[in-house]
């Protein structure tokens, strides 16, 4: 039959009663309410497939026996009976040549378009377990207490950054790891749960369950975490490319996670890039390879899409490195969010909101930035990007808007927190990027009005993206985690000001006095943190180095703290005055944080 069932798989195998039976919606109401909707499916699709096919086959079938005469030539299949010609012959035939499965099609010349089929695993049936897996399952932690609790830690805490594990499925995952035989285990699941264990340990909130696991372990959690990605790393070296399924991208996901959390910037972004081509060669950037799957399989991969989509434009835009993703071979659906609808809190966020905020924003921002052939951006598409992001701002949800958020779900749902000032901190930074130049240009020459009116509001976004980096990393130290795009945010911004004031030599800097108080801001940040990483001890070092070589006014170099410049026959410029415009002297530690929401509202209403 090609009726879709009358229930899920799921409320079938629980009988559910018919007076309250399952309501046929993905995910449905009893499945939403057990919190299991991953394993909410529907038959209907894939008893649709089956009938198409065993039709398809009786066409064929019936064909050949109308068009077979005595006289036509023998087949290849007559002169080679015990030779047969399987889909799976084909396939691994042309994925040995390097074609994607999801272009045999189009290799064979037939218009039928790809089959979508299960992930490919990293290991076949039956075969012999590696060396790197055997050492992996040695360094697995113990799971009674040390890998439960670091799961634990992780799905309740950092996964909220990017959402990248859907709990309830990883949970199933990693509960039927164990109860899995030692040879049975796939390298690409092993890999996956020591990466959570690595990054776990990067992200431990409590006290006490930090000390217990130091203590349990014998090691301090970064000396841990280090001792996990290693493991994981040598582990993934054994996995075919193209193998290992939605799992594999997951765990690639993960080890760019960590760089990033180690400060490892460079490494994040080639580990970014060997996630995405996995997620090529499963097919995840075209939405329309998916047809057929069932609806959680469809959200997972187009979830998973979003985050490696946004990851690139936001680390090519940091590090000014080309974007990794082919923007003209790709489609992004943004997922429905249907796994966290709660009927009885129709209003509640769902934790993966903000990644389809971020995505939306990329993608408006990709699309303007498509005609600039080099890194010139036109004045034109300057001004288009800075109206995108205004209106990002303004179409914020009211649980994450700029300006008197709706705080009512902080306390019961601790990340909404965290996401709210990482979305403000991603339009800062979409917002400053195509700006620097003109804070940056030389004020002694002659400007128009339209680049004074953009350096102006250059100066106001770098101010306001100081602000919101730090108030972010407070969120995240205070309760002992690191978020490092706040470090990189505060280190970048604080040399774009500093070159500003290098540049004015009409001393007509908007905002001047402001500047050189969030300079000095800047600076003291990262001293309190220079003990943390020696990357930030580093920065902090180049920074304090700029810092000494500003030309700064006398008065100017008291309020920042500058030291004395080395070099010699060089001396500073003794003018005092000052741009008022935005800034009126006097307590400038409070107009930093005061004068910037204003100014950037009446920016934005203007």
């Amino acid at each position: 039959t090609t009726s879709p069932a009358v229930s899920c798989v799921e409320c079938q195998r629980r009988k559910q009663k018919v007076r309250d039976e399952c309501n046929r919606q993905f995910p449905c109401n009893h499945c939403s309410k057990r919190g299991v909707a991953h394993l909410c499916r529907f038959l209907f699709h894939l008893l649709l497939t089956l009938d198409s096919d065993l039709e398809k086959r009786s066409r064929s079938s019936r064909k050949r026996n109308l068009d077979s005469s005595d006289d036509e030539s023998p087949t290849e299949d007559m002169l080679y009976p015990d030779f047969q010609h399987t889909d799976f012959d084909v396939s691994v035939a042309l994925n040995a040549l390097g074609y994607m499965p999801h272009t045999h099609h189009l290799v064979l010349g037939n218009g039928a378009g790809p089959k979508v089929g299960k992930d490919p695993m990293g290991m076949d049936e039956g075969s012999e377990q590696s060396e790197e897996l055997k050492a992996a399952m040695v360094s697995m932690p113990a799971k009674p207490y040390t890998a439960d609790c670091l799961v634990d830690n992780w799905l309740s805490g950092a996964n909220h950054h990017y959402y990248a594990l859907y709990p309830p499925e990883f949970r199933t995952q990693y509960d039927g790891w164990w109860a899995t035989p030692p040879n049975r285990v796939t390298p690409e699941l092993t890999s996956l749960i020591l990466r959570v264990c690595a990054c776990s340990a990067l992200f431990i909130i409590d006290g006490d369950v930090k000390e217990r696991l130091e203590s349990e372990l014998r090691a301090d959690a970064w000396t841990f975490a280090n001792r996990m990605h290693v493991a994981a790393e040598k582990l993934n070296s054994s996995i075919p490319p193209g193998k290992g399924g939605m799992i594999q991208v997951q765990q690639l996901f993960l080890s760019a996670f960590w760089f990033k959390s180690a400060e490892k910037w460079t490494e994040a972004w080639h580990a970014l890039g060997a996630a995405i081509r996995a997620a090529n060669e499963i097919g995840l950037h075209q939405d329309a390879l998916s047809e057929g799957m069932s609806e959680f399989d469809r959200e997972m991969r187009r979830r998973l899409w979003s985050i490696l989509y946004t990851w690139d434009f936001a680390l090519g835009s940091m590090l000014s490195r080309p974007l990794l993703v082919n923007h003209a071979d790709c489609t992004f659906v943004a997922p429905t969010l249907a796994l966290e609808m709660d009927p009885e809190h129709p209003d509640r966020p769902s934790p993966f909101f903000h990644m389809n905020l971020h995505g939306k924003l990329c993608l408006d921002m990709a699309a303007q930035l498509t005609s600039v052939s080099n890194k010139v951006i036109p004045i034109g598409v300057v001004l288009q990007l800075r109206n995108i992001v205004e209106q990002f701002f303004k179409n914020l949800p009211a649980e994450y808007a700029r300006h008197t958020p709706d705080t009512r779900w902080d306390e019961e749902l601790e990340w909404v927190v965290f996401q709210r000032r990482y979305l403000h901190l991603i339009g800062y930074m979409c917002l400053l990027d195509p700006l620097k130049p003109y804070i940056t240009q030389n004020s002694g020459k002659p400007m128009s009005d339209i680049d004074k009116a953009l350096r102006e509001e250059g100066i106001q976004a770098a101010l306001g993206l100081m602000d919101v980096s730090w108030g972010l990393f407070e969120c995240l130290v205070s309760a002992g985690a690191k978020f490092h795009y706040s470090v990189f945010c505060i280190f970048d911004t604080t040399t774009v000001l500093c070159s500003a004031l290098v540049h004015d030599e009409a001393r007509n800097l908007p905002q001047r006095e402001t500047v050189i108080e969030a300079i000095k801001k800047g600076v003291q940040m990262l001293e309190e943190l220079h003990t943390t990483s020696n990357t930030t001890a580093s920065l902090c070092l180049i920074l304090k180095s700029l810092l000494a070589n500003l030309p700064l006014s006398a008065r100017e170099k008291r309020v920042i703290g500058a030291p004395k410049r080395t070099k010699v026959g060089v001396s500073s410029p003794e003018s005092d005055q000052v741009n008022e415009a935005g800034s009126s002297g006097g307590n400038l530690s409070g107009l930093f944080h005061m004068e910037r929401s204003e100014a950037v509202s009446s920016n934005s209403n203007s």
